[in-house]
């Protein structure tokens, strides 16, 4: 594996993390394999020129945050679930049904984003799973991950790590159309 994309998770707008992926794996479940995992931060136009370069598919691995979550995560003041997503000609669309992105919400925030997933696998937090290093691993401008970067686009071979602060937990593809800026939040 070369270039792929890793997103710590934990917890998220009041739900724990195992609430979380249990949500997800019937959503993946219903979806066909397809689930939609909603992060903080975008990726940008180079998610979607490097998974077109990959074939259309795009390796994701998912671990757990090493760190306690932010008070603003274990009990947010409001909660939003995202309605629509938006393309790169910035014409909007309706998230599919089976699909549900919920965020921590504010005021001011019109915004989230979201990795469109597939899996023939369940998702489970299972322990265990092989080690994952960060610092093994370079941003595309050539960077080691920040500490505080909880999704990134990477180049590297995390099967040949061995050893690791991280664990990955589970793994999916992202699939068209990949990475997208969510829009039309409803208070959940």
């Amino acid at each position: 594996m070369d270039v792929f994309v890793w997103t710590k998770m934990g917890v998220e707008s009041g739900e724990g993390l195992e609430q979380i992926v249990r949500r997800k794996e019937a959503e993946r479940v219903e979806g066909n394999g397809q689930f939609w995992w909603g992060i903080g931060n975008s990726l940008g136009s180079a998610v979607r020129e490097t998974v077109r370069a990959q074939g259309g598919r795009l390796p994701v691995l998912f671990s757990v945050m090493l760190g306690k979550p932010k008070a603003t995560d274990n009990a947010p003041e409001m909660l939003w679930r995202w309605t629509g997503w938006e393309d790169e000609a910035g014409r909007i669309h309706h998230i599919p049904p089976h699909a549900k992105v919920i965020s921590r919400g504010a005021a001011m925030k019109d915004r989230h984003y979201a990795l469109v997933c597939h899996s023939d696998a369940p998702l489970a937090l299972a322990p265990g799973g092989e080690r994952f290093d960060p610092a093994r691993c370079r941003t595309l401008s050539g960077k080691v991950p920040g500490a505080s970067q909880v999704t990134a686009l990477l180049r590297g071979n995390p099967g040949t790590h061995g050893s690791g602060p991280y664990e990955v937990c589970f793994r999916a593809v992202l699939v068209e159309p990949w990475a997208v800026k969510l829009v039309r939040p409803q208070h959940e």
